[in-house]
């Protein structure tokens, strides 16, 4: 069986991934707020570096560098399937 490999190239980038899943983010600048998908926000407590993906929850701590930790603290799914979700994934299984 031939491996895969990851291709970071090929992740969406994070004003396109947030925009599919749904999370409104709010604010101009490098850091954008939303409604924290990690527990049970009411306030924007979510910052979101719009270059990068990067991420940080300013209430329960959640934290990442791109939209592919994200996905995977989103969905709970390994690093292999996250990767294919989002289409950086190439060829094997």
């Amino acid at each position: 069986m031939k491996a895969g490999r990851f291709i970071r190239e090929w992740l969406p980038s994070a004003p396109v991934y947030f925009d599919n899943i749904g999370l409104k983010l709010s604010g101009r600048g490098a850091w954008r707020s939303a409604v924290c998908v990690f527990h049970d926000d009411k306030q924007p407590s979510l910052r979101v570096k719009i270059e990068t993906g990067a991420f940080r929850c300013m209430a329960c701590g959640a934290r990442g560098g791109d939209v592919l930790t994200f996905e995977r603290l989103r969905t709970g799914k390994s690093f292999v399937d996250a990767a294919r979700d989002l289409g950086a994934w190439e060829g094997g299984r």
